[in-house]
């Protein structure tokens, strides 16, 4: 608790600071135990998109997670005048996987992915998690090549092609948006997942010879 009034320093306006970062330090902590919660509601919703449970319901729950995370911050502007960057980097996970499990649904729905600001987040969190959908898009090809769909396989195949093509465009610093790891790993995911489609492929074609003679 900071205690004494403006009038009792010789630096007025001392108290003043020191009570607004002991606001921002609560809403800091807070951040970080929301995050906590919202990352554990994001991860089991990605789960369920990937086996195709529920996938409209699961992602409203994933833009529920993203409004909650939006009148978090607006809470902080509100009380401290803005909104500070320790608070947005304990939130910032949330809003990637968020936006990781809505593109996902999508994606498997066949239907388009929203834009960033139909989302409600940053370009950063939006690229950042398109990236990481990617390699939940390989765990289902591989599901489906499990089941012999290779229809939807291929289909897949072709929509993690697109979308690294797209972010491989994107050259940018660290500093700004951390995506050029992801970027390369994704090339690798799509590359092995290219090469398991063509062996599935050769591998059907000699069954089937087999199955002629």
């Amino acid at each position: 608790m900071i205690r004494g009034s403006e009038n009792d320093h010789t630096v007025p306006f001392l108290d003043t600071a020191l009570r607004e970062l002991e606001k921002l330090n609560n809403l800091r902590e807070e951040s970080i135990l929301l995050s906590r919660k919202l990352l554990a509601i994001c991860r089991a919703s990605i789960v369920k998109i990937r086996h195709l449970n529920d996938l409209l319901e699961t992602e409203e729950k994933l833009r529920e997670v993203v409004r909650e995370v939006n009148s978090f911050l607006r809470r902080c502007a509100d009380e401290i005048g803005y909104i500070d960057e320790s608070v947005r980097t304990s939130l910032s996970p949330v809003l990637q996987e968020a936006v990781e499990g809505i593109s996902l649904s999508r994606i498997l729905r066949g239907a388009p992915v929203p834009s960033h600001k139909e989302l409600l987040v940053r370009p950063k969190e939006y690229l950042l998690g398109i990236a990481d959908a990617i390699g939940e898009i390989r765990r289902v090809v591989l599901q489906c090549l499990m089941e012999e769909d290779i229809t939807k396989a291929q289909d897949l195949t072709n929509k993690m092609e697109e979308i690294y093509e797209a972010l491989n465009s994107a050259v940018f610093p660290d500093s700004l948006v951390p995506i050029r790891k992801k970027v390369d790993l994704a090339r690798i995911l799509v590359d092995k997942t290219l090469s398991e489609l063509i062996v599935y492929k050769a591998s059907l074609k000699l069954k089937k010879g087999g199955d002629r003679e």
